[in-house]
């Protein structure tokens, strides 16, 4: 009896809880979704809409009414802002008041998830200002030549479907060779993904991107109670995974330190910040003022954190680009001559100099991050109370914000016919008309994405590679028009992208 008396309170005092939290953003005046226990707004996420589309409901259904609008994640009230003025502050000009992203992080049980892209506070400043050094563009150019000696397997592997006529899984593809460039240059590793048509680092990397219903409300559930979450040793990854990059790391670091091996790789670079502190000068020519040394766990979680940003992100811009190349037979016309003319000024020889020179190139792969940008949502917390005088609100030290960049490259309004794919949206002329935060697939301001240049690169070098040797088109396999995942985080097409390829 006494049992169930005290579950009968208990039940009584979380109902009273989640009616008082699910008043949050009504108490304040402020326009929203309304919530309920246990997912407060989330119902259905995973399942019926992906977490991405449920933000765009609330961007569209609002942003008529208000610069920004509430959404419960569970019991914790988030805020959406649809102002590209208010976007602009929140990123740039009031970073100090927004510089933490609210990811759960727990070194202590799982030292992997202690990488830039998490860390809050001084910790992210120092680690950012470690790390910046190694994503100049000298660097990256240093780490070139490794992308086009994994090239050459990106054409054998279209060759072999070519004369097999079979239908090719770009998607799969594209996994297969960011893998292999970013497993390369992160780790030292020949995962031969290409070659092999998959690896262990590409089924790891399966397991630690493939979302679930699940997997997001327990994302969502550390980061929304990470004391607790702490508390119970909860990790931020799943254990093999943590364990498998964990071992990677140390082992390749201990076999290069001990035979003086040196290769052109990020390890290579995190290795210099582990046993030097610096990896010389950023991209101003001024040397990194603090020479402390970072832990070979933070060398880990870094190495990891480049992999996770590079690889399925790249992979996700790249089959696309190739399939809407592959979709639309004019834009890849234009895009081959570009390619041709270039190359032909460079002895045929694709060069990080050359890819530079390809700006219509560089408007097919924007085009391609707007149509399916790879992270549709920037979340960041606020680190000091923010005054929102179009609100007439006071953000709370603790809220949520989210910047919705799907949602803003999807809105007709910034975008006229936005489900049309049109590269020349990014011509110079029209691009100066749109508001500067209309388009932003790598975030803005000091956290933004730190590798992008190594991504685009990635991406640019695939398609020249691809488009400078054969003809794309669509196979009957792909399911038209295309309906994404529901439960994936990042852009996903339902029965996968089918290519054809001949060649030229």
């Amino acid at each position: 009896m006494l049992v169930w008396l005290l579950v009968i309170v208990l039940l009584t005092l979380v109902y009273y809880y989640g009616q008082r939290r699910f008043r949050y953003w009504s108490d304040r005046g402020i326009p929203h979704l309304e919530g309920s226990l246990p997912l407060g707004s989330m119902q259905g996420v995973g399942k019926e809409m992906s977490l991405n589309e449920l933000v765009d409901q609330v961007y569209s259904r609002f942003k008529c009414q208000s610069p920004a609008a509430g959404v419960y994640f569970l019991v914790n009230p988030v805020l959406i802002v649809s102002d590209l003025d208010l976007a602009k502050r929140i990123l740039v000009k009031d970073f100090d008041h927004f510089h933490d992203r609210g990811v759960y992080v727990n070194e202590r049980d799982d030292p992997l998830s202690g990488h830039l892209f998490a860390l809050g506070g001084e910790r992210w400043r120092y680690l950012r200002n470690k790390l910046s050094p190694t994503f100049t563009s000298g660097k990256i150019k240093y780490m070139f030549g490794t992308i086009r000696d994994i090239g050459g397997e990106l054409l054998a592997s279209f060759d072999r479907h070519i004369d097999q006529g079979t239908p090719i899984d770009i998607k799969l593809l594209s996994q297969c060779f960011t893998c292999d460039v970013v497993g390369s240059c992160a780790f030292g590793l020949r995962c031969n993904s290409l070659q092999n048509g998959g690896s262990k680092l590409l089924e790891i990397s399966d397991r630690l991107f493939r979302q679930s219903a699940a997997s997001t409300i327990y994302y969502i559930a550390t980061s929304t109670f990470p004391r607790l979450s702490r508390a119970l040793h909860l990790p931020a990854f799943p254990g093999d995974v943590s364990s498998y990059f964990m071992e990677l790391v140390r082992s390749t670091v201990e076999h290069r330190e001990r035979e003086a091996i040196e290769r052109s790789d990020f390890l290579q670079l995190l290795m210099k910040l582990k046993n030097d502190g610096t990896v010389g000068p950023g991209e101003d020519g001024a040397e990194e003022q603090s020479s402390q040394k970072i832990t070979l766990d933070e060398a880990t979680a870094q190495a990891f954190v480049f992999f996770f940003a590079g690889f399925e992100t790249s992979a996700t811009t790249l089959a696309f680009a190739l399939f809407l190349l592959a979709n639309d037979s004019a834009v890849q016309e234009r895009c081959r001559k570009e390619i041709v003319e270039v190359l032909a000024q460079h002895e045929n020889t694709i060069s990080y100099d050359a890819l530079k020179e390809m700006t219509y190139l560089d408007w097919v792969i924007n085009e391609t991050l707007r149509l399916y940008t790879p992270a549709g949502l920037v979340m960041r917390v606020v680190t000091e109370p923010y005054r929102l005088e179009a609100c007439n609100v006071t953000l709370e030290t603790g809220t949520m914000v989210i910047v919705p960049l799907q949602s803003f490259h999807r809105d007709p309004v910034l975008f006229p016919n936005p489900e049309r794919f049109d590269p020349d949206r990014f011509s110079p002329e029209v691009a100066k008309t749109r508001h500067s935060h209309a388009f932003l697939p790598f975030g803005d301001g000091p956290r933004n994405c730190i590798g992008m240049r190594f991504g685009l690169l990635e991406v640019k070098f695939g398609i020249v590679q691809v488009i400078s040797k054969l003809r794309l088109t669509v196979n009957p396999r792909t399911v038209l028009p295309l309906q994404l995942n529901k439960s994936s985080g990042f852009p996903e097409a339902n029965g996968g992208l089918w290519l054809d390829a001949a060649r030229l």
